[in-house]
């Protein structure tokens, strides 16, 4: 019934993230610097002189720090019970090294010996794909582990009852996971860890510390493992608690032309590693037909939508021309290819910024195909919400010129991902 509970919980859990999975589509990624905290729960398996086929149950609650988009640091705490049956064989190995009397009351065998754990882990990961909506990782650390080996009175098997050993353990811990983004703040999770506990006395017993034999003088126990061992697979979820906002580029004098809509830092003569932002303001501006280098960005905060919504506000006037603005930019060449961005001005929440964001970038990619642009010129869509404002948005000035703030951080944007040349 146990095992049955257990596995009803899991295929829950499991069909909740499926769900997510299939319902929800984003541009979310793994953000440098973001501060996450989760939680997973699902089923474990004791390795050591004793190993059957039992599954139990274990849950870990974590904290994940995104030190780069590639590399994160963990640190968790997981608990659980570890069960493997009363044997024969069990019953002999521990009545070789202890005496009789060693697993149940009164010389009567337990039908379950079980191990608590609790352990505290220090991992890192290196996570793969990390501008992507799913994210694998692998993963490794330290484990500071505590175990205590009982039956199911409960009462301490016989080596926890003389102290035989400590059970206060280091070891290690290693394995895989993944994190699918269902919003920015958002994460469904899983992963699975194989603990080297770095003692042989997980289950009460260590077969290096004795010859223990049966009935008939047949060896029992498993004198093979050097540690005894456990794996943990579970699924969850994980909240964003702090993600740190990305500056936009700053604008320069030197190196290049500064004005009111153009600012041009060229970092040498390469067409690849430098930055171009131009902000394309006025509907006359034809400043973006002249061949752009990769890695430009051109800004349209002149693209303006209905508030709260990814829908054209047409009443405006010129806002078809910045959309043609776009398309003639799109089109200049058979070779350019592009990513469009979404923003959005500090109105609303995170949250609602950023799917808002994603929706205008994803609007603008549906007119562009609409009106026969080829998809294969634009790679990707992708939101980046209130975390790069253009202009900064002062609280400490009139309605009216805070209004104008937030215009251009509501704003389209276009990179050159592949040149014409």
């Amino acid at each position: 019934m146990k095992n049955l509970n257990l596995k009803n919980r899991s295929l829950a859990l499991l069909v909740v993230g499926v769900l997510a999975l299939v319902s929800t589509s984003t541009q979310a990624q793994v953000v440098p610097g973001s501060l996450a905290f989760g939680f997973d729960a699902g089923g474990n398996k004791y390795y050591g002189n004793f190993t059957d086929s039992r599954f139990d149950f274990q849950g870990d609650a974590f904290v994940r720090w995104n030190i780069l988009d590639w590399l994160s640091l963990h640190a968790a705490y997981n608990g659980g019970v570890l069960g493997y049956k009363t044997t024969a064989g069990s019953m002999a190995a521990e009545n070789t090294l202890w005496g009789p009397n060693s697993a149940g009351s009164a010389g009567t065998p337990a039908t379950i010996n079980h191990t608590r754990t609790g352990g505290w882990d220090l991992m890192v990961s290196g996570n793969c794909f990390p501008s992507q909506t799913f994210v694998p990782y692998f993963i490794g650390g330290l484990e500071a582990l505590n175990f205590e080996p009982d039956n199911s009175d409960p009462s301490p098997l016989k080596g926890n009852a003389a102290n035989a050993y400590s059970k206060n353990v280091i070891g290690g811990v290693f394995g895989v996971g993944f994190e699918y983004y269902i919003t920015p703040k958002v994460m469904f999770v899983g992963k699975g860890l194989l603990h080297l506990t770095g003692t042989d006395w997980l289950d009460d017993y260590s077969s290096g510390n004795t010859s223990a034999v049966g009935s008939g003088g047949t060896q029992v126990g498993n004198s093979s493992y050097g540690q005894d061992a456990f794996l943990t697979m579970g699924l969850g979820f994980s909240v964003c608690l702090f993600t740190p906002d990305v500056p936009a580029p700053a604008p320069v004098s030197s190196g290049g032309t500064t004005n009111n809509y153009n600012t041009n830092n060229y970092t040498s003569t390469s067409t690849i590693y430098h930055t171009d932002t131009l902000y394309i303001k006025d509907p006359t501006d034809t400043v973006y037909l002249t061949n752009p280098k990769i890695n430009t960005i051109f800004n349209f905060p002149g693209t303006l939508f209905i508030v709260n919504s990814d829908q054209f506000n047409n009443t405006e006037p010129n806002n078809m021309s910045h959309l043609y603005h776009i398309k003639a930019l799109v089109e200049q060449c058979p070779n350019l290819k592009v990513e469009v961005q979404g923003y959005a001005s500090e109105e609303g929440t995170h949250e609602h910024n950023q799917d808002l964001s994603e929706r205008r970038a994803t609007r603008i990619h549906d007119w562009l195909i609409a009106q026969g642009v080829s998809p294969d010129k634009i790679t990707r869509t992708v939101g980046y919400g209130d975390t790069r404002p253009a202009v900064r948005e002062r609280k400490d000035v009139s309605a009216s010129e805070l209004e104008a703030e937030r215009t251009q951080n509501r704003r389209i944007a276009v990179m050159v991902v592949q040149a014409c040349q």
